[in-house]
């Protein structure tokens, strides 16, 4: 705050009043985009004392990023100050009344006369709100909870404390413990007597802590020799006068005449020597993460009580001051205000001449050595620049009669040679296709992938693949295949890129040609099946349903015939049934009119359900957002596709259970199907002259889609297909064909 008063108090009048009031409107404008929540915080000590100020740097801290407008507000019970149980009855009363009408979202209880309080009140006053307590000491086991509440607990260490003492100080004798009267000391002198127990028949155990404090400066004055102060709370004196932990601290420290060890963090950096003590803010970080679970909505009852852990802190100075050794202390212990020693203070420094001065010497023997050397190396140099323009020029007769283009560039991107095939092809000047100057050439619609491919690639230092069309000096654009790989110096430095060109006008024709070849080859194919389809449905699918009516007829006009012949007509009619149900099923998988009529969808359900009823096995078949309105081709070639793949997953993966999945996105679709049998070399497959793969590959192919197998030998088969296409989303259907 000290300096942004600063900041201020230079700024005209006007500008001052000018900023605040932006600064508040900003602030007011954030704050209204969030809920408010109401957090009531009891304290038992007093805001002048250290402790309630460590816990609230704790608890804002948890708020940060909290989803959530804060309004915190803070009460003092200040048990230390009015320890009178009247006094402090009306203070509850107050409270009471206080927040009758603006009932708090968590109730926040630092120490045991607010938990004490909020026991008391919880029911009647403040029911169902969360109470989340914090105790610098174990919750006292005349007190429970209910699920209502849930807290944070800290420990005080007196025994790990003297433990530590003792590795620093191994004949000591006399423990004196130091305290006070308030009910918050009273509780911690308990504590410190419970632990201390074991110890009593090793040491001379006394306690300090019904005295007024000139008393006790003077008894701590004179203790005996071999002795150490354990320095528990002491907020009040038996005279009643109030001590923060900065004013009873250092007045302890100053008088003893033997070391003094803490049991709190904060009787720290005062002289005392420290010890093994909890951390104030720590548990105000716990108390806040807890209070945004409950603000989230989380109940109390699921959140368990946490205890805090301490840690062993001590003081470099105090250590020194007492003759104590840092390597006595316990193993992790944290070491505050250490003073560097002279070669930590000056290193440095020292560091920079000793290498000053080597480096002098190290640049006057060089001197030296270049001197010796240079008029060697000023030879080696002109003959390495004769080998290098000799070795440059063999590099332009071999580029220049080589039959591709050929193009060199630099690290900063821009084109630095071009041989004469490339200057033939295009009818350009070297001069006008340097730099950035060959994009001239290419086509407008190319210029921008172009680019791009060669942007990534300088970047990623990676060779690199791309096709487009490039004007001809006659005019005509030509597509050309364009190839490029790093180059790097002997040192191991990039140096641009080599790359070289080749006309494949014609063999794009070629492809393109064989791709029209390939797509009427399909077309006709599916033709024919529709053809034989028909026939089968129309034709022989009738003859033979003709052919059952009449051997049924012929059944019924030989009523008198033995039971031989009737077995062997009822077998005819079923075997006659059979195979019309076979020719159905052939017509069908030919030219399926579900798919015409109906949909991908539909088709593709139908068909899963089929081949299971078929082989006996589970076909689980789902489809998600598949546009109504796909093209003939596409949904043709993933019914397709979707065929040939479960016919051979059924025929040769040995499993008995198969997935179909048909997804689609805003551009495109895609076609899943998966079995987990024995799999296969996926790899032979891809180059394989299987007419089945190929069927699929070139189909996938018509409608510039993709296809990838995954397959591994007893890992299973996943066979995925990708096709480009522009639609609209669709409701999800999942169906399970068995």
């Amino acid at each position: 705050m000290g300096k942004r008063t600063d900041v201020f108090t230079r700024l005209q009048p006007m500008h001052s009043f000018l900023l605040c009031f932006f600064l508040l409107f900003q602030s007011s404008a954030a704050l209204q985009t969030k809920q408010v929540r109401r957090v009531l915080i009891f304290y038992e000590a007093g805001a002048y004392k250290p402790l309630p100020n460590l816990v609230d740097e704790g608890i804002r801290a948890a708020f940060d990023n909290a989803p959530y407008r804060i309004e915190f507000y803070r009460e003092f019970m200040e048990t230390a100050q009015f320890p009178d149980p009247v006094d402090q009855k009306q203070f509850r009363h107050f409270y009471l009344r206080k927040y009758h009408n603006r009932r708090p979202d968590v109730i926040i209880a630092v120490g045991p006369a607010p938990l004490q309080f909020m026991l008391e009140a919880h029911q009647r006053y403040f029911r169902d709100v969360p109470v989340i307590f914090c105790l610098p000491n174990r919750l006292p086991g005349t007190l429970s909870v209910d699920s209502d509440f849930t807290g944070v607990e800290a420990d005080v260490a007196p025994a790990a404390t003297l433990e530590a003492a003792l590795r620093l100080q191994p004949d000591t004798k006399h423990v004196i413990v130091v305290g006070g009267t308030s009910p918050f000391d009273r509780q911690q002198e308990a504590a410190v007597r419970n632990q201390l127990k074991a110890y009593e028949n090793r040491f001379d155990i006394s306690y300090l802590t019904d005295l007024p404090m000139p008393a006790l400066l003077e008894r701590i004055k004179n203790l005996p020799s071999q002795s150490i102060i354990l320095l528990a709370g002491l907020g009040r004196d038996a005279e009643g006068r109030v001590f923060s932990t900065a004013e009873s601290g250092p007045m302890v420290v100053a008088a003893a005449n033997a070391p003094v060890f803490s049991l709190n963090d904060r009787h720290l950096n005062h002289g005392e020597v420290g010890g093994d003590v909890s951390d104030a803010v720590d548990q105000g970080k716990m108390i806040g993460a807890t209070t945004v679970r409950i603000l989230n909505g989380e109940k109390p009852r699921n959140i368990p009580t946490v205890k805090t852990a301490n840690a062993y802190i001590f003081d470099w100075r105090a250590l020194k001051r007492w003759g104590f050794k840092e390597k006595n202390l316990p193993p992790g212990s944290i070491v505050l205000n250490r003073e560097p020693t002279v070669w930590e203070a000056y290193k440095w420094y020292l560091i920079a001449g000793i290498s000053l001065i080597l480096l002098q010497a190290v640049l006057i023997a060089g001197l030296m050595w270049h001197r010796a050397k240079r008029r060697g190396a000023e030879g080696e140099l002109r003959a390495a620049l004769e080998v290098a323009r000799e070795s440059e020029a063999r590099f332009r007769l071999v580029a220049n009669t080589a039959p591709v283009m050929i193009w060199m560039s630099g690290p900063d991107k821009l084109f630095s040679y071009f041989n004469q095939p490339w200057l033939d092809f295009t009818g350009r000047p070297l001069v006008s296709e340097l730099g950035n100057g060959w994009e001239e050439g290419v086509h407008p619609d190319d210029l921008q992938l172009c680019l791009n491919t060669f942007d990534q690639s300088f970047q990623r230092r990676e060779p690199f693949k791309m096709q487009y069309r490039l004007r001809r000096h006659d005019g005509e654009y030509r597509w050309v295949l364009d190839m490029g790989v790093p180059r790097f110096s002997a040192e191991g430095c990039f140096a641009g890129y080599i790359g070289s060109c080749i006309d494949m006008t014609e063999r794009k024709e070629a492809e393109e040609a064989l791709s029209s070849v390939s797509r009427r080859l399909i077309d006709a194919q599916e033709q024919e099946r529709t053809r034989i389809a028909r026939e089968l449905h129309d034709d022989i699918n009738q003859r033979i349903a003709m052919l059952g009516i009449e051997l049924d007829v012929l059944q019924q006009s030989l009523p008198n015939q033995g039971p031989e012949l009737q077995n062997r007509l009822d077998e005819l009619r079923q075997q006659t049934a059979e195979i019309g149900t076979d020719v159905q099923g052939i017509s069908h998988r030919l030219h399926s009119s579900k798919l015409e009529y109906l949909g991908l969808v539909a088709a593709c359900k139908s068909f899963c359900r089929e081949v299971a009823e078929w082989h006996r096995v589970d076909v689980n078949f789902t489809a998600e957002n598949i546009p109504p309105n796909l093209t003939q081709e596409i949904s043709l070639c993933l019914f397709r596709v979707l065929q040939e793949s479960l016919n051979n997953a059924i025929k040769h993966s040995g499993a008995q259970s198969f997935e179909a999945q048909l997804g689609g996105t805003s551009n495109e679709i895609q076609l899943t199907v998966r079995d987990h049998g024995i799999g296969f070399d996926a790899a032979a497959v891809m180059v394989s002259r299987g007419l089945g793969f190929i069927s699929m590959r070139e189909r996938v192919s018509v409608v510039n889609g993709t296809i990838l197998i995954a397959s591994k030998p007893m890992g299973g088969t996943e066979i995925t297909i990708r096709v480009p296409v522009v639609a609209r989303a669709a409701s999800k259907t999942t169906v399970g064909a068995a």
